[in-house]
């Protein structure tokens, strides 16, 4: 570690022109492990794979990695690219950037495929146009219609590099083309490669290694989870059967968490998990994984009802945050018209305050403040309007709930990806993991946990993986079935043409506001109709009550701005969330 770590320092005073002080060498690069030291040092490999394992440093490496690259090896900021999957992640990069290397992390690009695709043919990002900007990009670019400067790199870094699609690949190769030169660093974990239903694969990370001849470096050391999780999950990784990755995960914590599996023989296992939550004093943060959106609700609406403190992470698909009600009024209030490309601060406060004021009794206020929290964050110094444009467009809702020991989050293992968690408890109900792709996402779903994970399932894959204090229960009993169910209905459940006409009804509401349930659809507290269900949704409504259930509430989940195919105007429009209970508890 030391002979690494002098050759290093040795290396930053021969290259440095930056004046750095070796205070700044040493928050840069003193508390890096060996393997990182060696990524950050190496100059010479053309083409670097970092496969990267759980709680292993990735994002900290890629960071010192981009911050060596500018101080040690005077890389101008304009020659350097990184390319990420989401704009939280983006994000999360330039902060920390930011925290790193001050102000000179604002002139690094950090963007997603899609912004950087947007970016190059001066186009504004939508997710109604993403479908083929890819392709579109790298014919522009094969064709000479994209500016050389504005693709001429001297590195080039791809984060997540496992997920990478067919097209995404084949931009990279386009840039690596066009730049012979160019260095790239691709980061990535194929054990974590989970958006196979998207098109991602982690062949392409390997074809990168192989056709380049790529220096390959392994992160193996988990910072983030306790020794015996570490090894819990070593066990169960085996089972997938192509992997980049040689060497087993190695815990840098010594101290053992707790495990406990408990084996159920009969379904319905959201009721026992939530009591065995409530029986369980928990310290720290804590999240619960399922494998359905309809087990993450169910279970988030029992801990509600059991007095718990519980937040259900819900994902925006189907309507950009852009349209919003809460973030279309910010939006206003900045007054944002053609000829103005920067808004000011004295602007940007007031609107943040009108925000406040108007919806402060939404349910979707805290996501908005959050939003409008990391652009504060990550850029610091002016606020372009076209770029918080393209920020808030790329924004997921998932990304933006708070992270505390106070409120337990429910998600779906994909929505958790990248997050970490004291306590993780996962559902599995039944899961039979017989293949690569479903041990890949039980795999990133152990891996969040730091302290202590309780598995809920009635299977027995995980029957002959032992690990120290490993605590095993079978659940012999017979189960039923939550005796009340929520439904978040989306744009096919609702009659969209219908709102036209109920517009002066609408804007009084906020998301949380309650409605009562009126024959087809559903009224304000004043009587009025403000909504009416799809057949669809009616079909939906009338098979629960054939379940045994009886739909008995409603409340305005989010409230949306939608736009008619062919037409020009714009209606806001009211996405509920339905409350069923059991029949039998009604009489």
């Amino acid at each position: 570690m030391q002979r690494v770590y002098r050759q290093c320092i040795k290396c930053f005073w021969t290259r440095s022109k930056t004046g750095a002080t070796p205070a700044k060498f040493r928050q840069l690069f003193g508390e890096l492990s060996p393997t990182q030291l060696s990524i950050i040092k190496d100059k010479e490999s053309k083409y670097i794979a970092v496969a990267a394992g759980p709680g292993s440093g990735k994002t900290r490496v890629l960071v010192h990695k981009l911050a060596s690259l500018l101080l040690m090896e005077d890389v101008k900021h304009e020659q350097l690219l990184m390319v990420t999957f989401s704009r939280a992640a983006a994000t999360e990069f330039k902060k920390r950037l930011l925290g790193l290397i001050g102000n000179a992390a604002n002139f690094i690009e950090i963007k997603t495929f899609h912004s950087y695709c947007f970016d190059l043919l001066g186009k504004v990002g939508s997710l109604e146009k993403s479908d083929d900007i890819l392709k579109k990009t790298i014919e522009k670019i094969n064709n000479g219609e994209v500016e050389p400067n504005r693709i001429t790199k001297t590195v080039l870094v791809i984060d997540e590099a496992q997920d990478m699609s067919e097209d995404e690949f084949a931009l990279i190769n386009t840039l690596m083309e066009q730049n012979e030169e160019m260095r790239v660093i691709a980061v990535g974990d194929d054990d974590q490669n989970i958006y196979e239903f998207r098109g991602s694969s982690s062949k392409y990370l390997e074809q990168f290694i192989l056709v380049n001849k790529a220096t390959k470096y392994e992160l193996v050391e988990n910072y983030r989870s306790k020794s015996n999780l570490v090894d819990f999950t070593n066990q169960f990784v085996t089972g997938i059967r192509q992997r980049l990755k040689d060497t087993p995960i190695i815990a840098r914590q010594t101290d053992n968490g707790r495990i406990k599996v408990v084996r159920y023989r009969s379904n319905n296992l959201i009721a026992p998990l939530v009591q065995d939550i409530l029986a369980t004093g928990l310290t720290g943060t804590t999240c619960v994984l399922t494998k359905t959106n309809e087990e993450a609700l169910q279970i988030t609406g029992l801990l509600l009802k059991n007095g718990m403190q519980a937040q259900l992470i819900q994902t925006n698909d189907g309507f950009s945050l852009f349209n919003l009600a809460e973030v279309r009024f910010f939006l206003t209030r900045l007054n944002l018209a053609d000829d103005v490309f920067i808004i000011s601060d004295d602007i940007w406060a007031n609107a943040k305050r009108e925000l406040r004021d108007r919806f402060r009794n939404s349910t979707k206020l805290e996501i908005c403040n959050n939003l409008i929290r990391d652009f504060e964050e990550t850029n610091t110094k002016r606020k372009y309007k076209s770029d918080l444009d393209v920020f808030i467009r790329e924004s997921k809702l998932e990304d933006l709930f708070n992270e505390n020991g106070e409120t337990i989050l429910v998600s779906t293992i994909h929505k958790a990806k990248g997050k970490e968690f004291d306590n993780v408890f996962l559902m599995l109900e039944n899961i039979d993991p017989t293949t690569d792709e479903v041990k890949r996402q039980l795999y990133v779903a152990m891996t969040r946990a730091k302290r202590n994970l309780t598995i809920h399932l009635n299977s027995g894959f995980l029957d002959s993986i032992s690990a120290e204090n490993l605590e095993r229960i079978e659940d012999s009993g017979v189960h039923l079935p939550p005796n009340e169910l929520a439904m978040h209905l989306t744009h096919k459940d609702i009659w969209l043409d219908y709102f036209a006409s109920r517009q002066s009804l609408i804007s009084p509401l906020t998301s949380g506001d309650h409605l009562t349930v009126n024959g087809d659809g559903c009224s304000n507290p004043r009587g009025q109709l403000v909504l009416k269900f799809s057949g669809r949704c009616t079909d939906r409504i009338k098979s629960m009550k054939e379940s045994g259930y009886e739909l008995k509430m409603a409340k305005v989940g989010f409230i949306v701005y939608w736009q008619k195919e062919g037409e020009e105007r714009e209606v806001q429009i009211v996405l509920p969330e339905l409350y069923f209970e059991r029949k039998e508890l009604l009489t």
